[in-house]
């Protein structure tokens, strides 16, 4: 019986060998597939991350480009409306002395420029009148005629060689950036 009970503990030792190995494989196995599993769950978390990331920047930077939109927007509506407040007290001002000093200024340095005073002055027809007694007083000959600006004068030699534009138009338009600034100085240095 030895051989017999030799044959067997041999087969039962390969037996325990196998189900060792077995374990050992299995445990292998699962060990393998849980870390392909983890290695793709974790590739895709990246991405996903990866995406929210990048939508996330999308959405901060469309708000801050509708957020500039906006402001220019605002900004583009106060300084209409500081123009308009700028026309509106000039007309509130037509006649008073204050602003025939102004036309007087105007035309006494666009008389230095243009160094001559046989000129033609065109004002808005609300001022003609002023502008025509302001002439006289300074000495300047020639005419005086209407022109649809909204205030001040446009100086011209006879032969218009020579244009001097003081119209509230052309005033504004020259302080335009001066104005955006202050506009800024007003929002964002408070």
């Amino acid at each position: 019986m030895s051989l017999f009970e030799d044959l067997i503990n041999s087969k039962i030792r390969e037996l325990e060998d196998l189900k060792r190995n077995l374990l050992v494989n299995i445990e292998t196995n699962i060990r393998r597939e849980a870390d392909a599993a983890l290695s793709k769950f974790s590739a895709q978390l990246a991405n996903v991350e990866s995406e929210a990331t990048l939508e996330r920047e999308r959405i901060i930077y469309n708000a801050v480009v509708e957020a500039r939109r906006k402001i220019a927007e605002v900004y583009d509506q106060m300084l209409k409306d500081l123009v308009n407040a700028v026309y509106e007290e000039v007309d509130k001002m037509r006649g008073a002395e204050r602003y025939v000093k102004f036309l007087t200024s105007l035309l006494e340095t666009a008389e230095k420029y243009v160094q001559t005073k046989d000129v033609v002055i065109y004002a808005s027809p609300k001022d003609k009148g002023v502008v025509e007694a302001v002439a006289r007083n300074l000495g300047l000959t020639g005419i005086v005629a209407e022109k649809d600006i909204r205030g001040g004068v446009v100086v011209t030699t006879r032969d218009g060689s020579i244009t001097v534009d003081y119209s509230l138009e052309s005033l504004i338009a020259n302080k335009i950036e001066e104005l955006k600034h202050l506009l800024y100085q007003m929002t964002y240095e408070r």
